[in-house]
């Protein structure tokens, strides 16, 4: 046993290593002007609007060239940080990640201890989150998006509501039945992280099921609780911003495509290990209560992912509560292998050699993830200096400036005039860029940043024969800049030096 808990240490400690050493790169990148993805600019212009009077409108309407289909809390944490704390919104977006990355699996080691884990399968399960965060989902690491900030406060939600002890003749883990103010918060709490990000609904679905299966009169003070919440969220939305807020996210166009399911098998395929541990862990041994919770939270994560997936500029991030939901089972499966390792055949697995298992992915994939990680701290200075000849052209240019990459233009000190990828996603689901055309056919851009080979404008043209945004500049405006990863910019054909 002794031997076994050596062993099991030294594996943790060789996964804290790996971890600090994928965690540096996106650190060191936090203050700089590197553009990690198109969603950081997005959310900077509406960060921007959520706390700076007169910078526009968070929910801007119809006929507006930008859209905002995200609640608006999370706009509002992160402004604030942004305007009062660092002067940079995405600095902040990204300080704030990287944070709620760290607070969501603080929490979840909570949840696990208090479902009947041990003090070390919950750390093992919290290092097994964040290690599956910096590698196969690594872009989302210290990146502004209100993503790891909202499971941060769902998942502290779910630690609020397991605190305080058992159910008399209950399996560690279970509600307790004081206290319902707890349960109050907590579900306020939950709604909390649904105003930040409004499709993550396994979780909040999951602990409102197992609370009606668990104990009824809880789950009613739940349900009152969090309607309550979502009622005056609803009602407080509607007197800021008005009817607009719930047209733009409710009424927000999306395309799906069902051939998209398969980039879910590639993004849930490093899981399997450790899903594999909790299900022969869970016929072997009595989970109590928590094996219900898990089981609600893994289907519905999976189901809800995968069909979240299919939209059309959804990326991985899709599939996070399912990788939470893994994850946490594996904390509350792994204690019980401390005192009764599992038997196989000749074979005996204890807790390390079930961490190497659930682990294997990432070890596997390490020679592939250390390279990236090195250049993404070795190369960040290159990286920043190639992009800032657009930024320093961009901020000089007098006249309004449009950016397919948002960062660009916020670093440039431009406003948040054009959203290209969701104004594409209207246009080819039926909305008119008649307006936007409109403004390029009397050269109303001084100048504007695209990327030739990005998806949207192959998958335009792919369904409707044109780009029916980029498309308005052919013959209009001419090339007169490129950058890294070959984003062009354009000007007026007739004021191109």
């Amino acid at each position: 046993m002794q031997h076994g808990s050596t062993t099991f240490d030294r594996l943790m400690l060789a996964g804290l290593a790996l971890l600090g050493f994928l965690l540096l790169g996106p650190v060191l990148t936090i203050p700089l002007h590197i553009p990690i993805n198109y969603n950081e600019g997005w959310n900077a212009g509406f960060d921007t609007r959520a706390v700076i009077p007169g910078s526009g409108p968070l929910y801007p309407g119809a006929g507006s060239f930008v859209f905002n289909n995200y609640p608006p809390l999370g706009f509002f944490i992160v402004g604030a940080a942004g305007r009062f704390l660092f002067g940079d919104m995405i600095i902040a977006g990204r300080v704030v990640s990287l944070l709620a990355l760290l607070a969501a699996a603080g929490c979840m080691g909570l949840s696990i201890r208090r479902l009947g884990g041990t003090t070390r399968s919950a750390i093992a399960a919290s290092l097994l989150l964040m290690l599956f965060a910096c590698s196969f989902y690594r872009t989302y690491v210290a990146m502004d998006d209100p993503q790891w900030l909202a499971h941060a406060m769902m998942l502290a939600s779910l630690a609020v509501l397991l605190r305080g002890g058992t159910l008399t003749g209950a399996e560690p883990g279970a509600l307790s039945l004081s206290r319902t103010s707890q349960v109050a918060a907590a579900a306020l709490l939950m709604v909390a992280g649904g105003f930040v990000k409004h499709n993550l609904v396994a979780l909040p679905l999951s602990v409102t099921l197992w609370l009606i299966w668990l104990n009824r009169p809880i789950a009613i003070v739940w349900v009152i609780a969090a309607a309550t919440g979502i009622g005056l969220g609803l009602g407080l939305m509607h007197g800021l911003f008005g009817s607009a807020a719930f047209t733009d996210i409710v009424h927000h166009r999306r395309i799906f495509r069902v051939h998209l399911l398969t980039h879910s098998i590639s993004r849930l395929a490093p899981l399997l290990p450790a899903a594999a541990i909790i299900c022969i862990m869970l016929r072997r041994c009595r989970a109590g209560h928590g094996a219900v919770l898990i089981a609600l939270f893994a289907a519905i994560a999976l189901v809800t992912g995968v069909v979240q997936r299919m939209g059309e500029g959804v990326y991985y991030n899709a599939h996070f509560e399912t990788v939470i939901a893994v994850c946490l089972g594996f904390g509350v499966v792994l204690a019980p292998a401390f005192d009764r390792p599992l038997q196989w055949r000749r074979w005996r697995f204890g807790p390390g050699a079930l961490l190497v298992v659930a682990a294997l992915p990432i070890i596997g994939a390490t020679p592939w993830h250390l390279p990236l990680a090195w250049h993404d701290i070795s190369d960040r200075s290159a990286r920043q200096a190639a992009w800032q000849p657009l930024v320093t052209r961009i901020a000089g240019t007098d006249g309004v400036v449009g950016c397919e990459m948002l960062s660009l233009c916020y670093w440039a000190g431009k406003a948040f005039t054009v959203d290209v990828f969701n104004l594409t996603q209207d246009a080819i689901s039926g909305g008119s860029a008649h307006n936007f055309q409109a403004m390029v056919a009397r050269r109303g851009f001084a100048l504007f940043q695209y990327d030739p080979k990005a998806f949207l404008h192959t998958d335009a043209v792919r369904k409707l024969g044109y780009d029916p945004i980029m498309g308005a500049f052919a013959g209009l405006y001419t090339r007169v800049g490129t950058g890294p990863m070959g984003v062009a910019l354009l000007a007026p054909a007739d004021a191109a030096r």
